[in-house]
């Protein structure tokens, strides 16, 4: 099981690249160190709940849009950037194995259009 840190860093990182800042205006907006935004994002670094609610501010949302880690999918309306970046964030947690995986997947799904 994935740990509650590397869940949450995640989902920062996720909600970050979504809103196209980068590490340094979060943590301007947030008022940490980009370095600790980094930390947090691999989940390297626990927060607490004080820290959490200043990045979930500077991100400007409210606690169940950041709490909602529901499955991201077509409905929601994502521009193709939008999708390559989460997509690009949710491989960088996976195994190298599982990338390997999800690739020859997507090789077979191409040779069949």
């Amino acid at each position: 099981m994935v740990s509650l840190a590397k869940l949450v860093g995640e989902r920062i990182r996720q909600l970050r690249k979504l809103k196209k800042m980068s590490q340094e205006q979060l943590g301007e907006l947030a008022q940490l160190q980009s370095s600790y935004i980094g930390g947090v994002e691999r989940g390297e670094r626990n927060v607490s709940l004080e820290t959490l609610e200043k990045i979930i501010r500077a991100l400007d949302l409210s606690y169940s849009q950041f709490f909602s880690f529901g499955e991201i999918g077509v409905s929601d309306k994502l521009s193709k950037e939008e999708l390559i970046e989460v997509f690009s964030g949710e491989l960088m947690t996976n195994e190298l194995t599982e990338v390997r995986r999800i690739f020859e997947v997507y090789n077979i799904i191409k040779r069949g259009k």
